[in-house]
């Protein structure tokens, strides 16, 4: 049996993970300069009362838009199959798009707005699983992609502290000792997976994810991208990405950077929210102008 949903007011689940807030209804159809959805994929270990504050601010710039909520774990993203993470996402898949194109009823908008390396690599097990329930032929269709303090470097050896310090501070409220023993768990925790992985050869996830977001075969290169990052991210080193930025932007994708100062990894809107809300509500309006 799945997990039973977590309480999130205000929303609805449509799975233990998955959760969906309407927009307002006298809006309908959705106005042409508001997305007709918005799939906010946390971060990792983000808790409904954290995440909901981005929820609110989406439905403040967006009010006629539905907002879908993606919740996972750390340990979710690190060793989680790849199968079980396309599974997991394919509500969201079949909530927006029913058909290839959508309901029928309108056009849909859709913005993606991924958290941490986590959101990320669940966005992309959505935009995956779109392709197998509607064809190989077919790549997810959206106007707009936020990559809010991701992606990092890919290099595991390089980036696993970083990322054990991500897993102890996302999973520091089920431990009596101090962090830092959490830390080093959660280290050789990573090791250890990172290990199995290679004897098994199967590709872990943070490579997984960018592989597939930098796929033209997969997701639509009618879109836009927003990355959101600072100098000061303590999970995120801001000239790894950079350096992914350069490639995406390569690749032919209208790409569009803010730099935050002195806010935290996924602490930007938290420190800087009119700077935030202004960037996005400015990229949205690019992304729908370029049609």
């Amino acid at each position: 049996m799945s997990p039973r949903p977590i309480p999130f007011p205000g929303f609805t689940p449509i799975s233990d993970r998955v959760y969906l807030r309407n927009g307002n209804e006298k809006s309908k159809p959705v106005p042409a300069d508001e997305p007709t959805t918005i799939i906010i994929s946390g971060w990792g270990d983000g808790m409904p009362k954290h995440v909901s504050k981005y929820s609110d601010g989406f439905h403040e710039l967006f009010p006629s838009s539905r907002i879908i909520v993606i919740l996972s774990g750390t340990l979710q993203a690190s060793n989680q199959q790849e199968e079980a993470r396309i599974e997991a996402m394919m509500p969201v898949v079949d909530t927006i798009f029913p058909t290839p194109t959508g309901s029928g009823r309108e056009e849909e908008r859709v913005l993606i707005h991924a958290m941490s390396n986590t959101g990320a690599i669940f966005a992309a097990a959505a935009v995956v699983g779109y392709q197998r329930r509607h064809g190989t032929d077919k790549t997810f269709p959206h106007k707009l992609l936020i990559c809010d303090s991701t992606p990092g470097s890919l290099d595991f050896a390089s980036q696993v502290g970083r990322w054990s310090h991500a897993m102890a501070v996302g999973t520091a409220k089920f431990f009596p000792w101090p962090a830092i023993i959490t830390q080093g768990l959660w280290y050789i925790f990573l090791w250890a997976n990172w290990a199995f992985e290679r004897l098994r050869g199967s590709e872990p996830s943070g490579v997984w994810a960018n592989r597939v977001m930098t796929d033209k075969s997969i997701i639509s290169t009618d879109s836009h991208r927003l990355y959101l990052y600072s100098k000061e991210d303590e999970i995120i080193g801001w000239k790894d990405l950079e350096e992914n930025v350069a490639g995406v932007k390569a690749l032919g994708w209208p790409v569009d950077l803010e730099m935050f100062e002195g806010s935290p990894h996924v602490g930007h809107m938290r420190l800087h929210p009119e700077q935030y809300w202004n960037k996005i509500s400015n990229a949205w309006k690019q992304a729908v102008a370029a049609k």
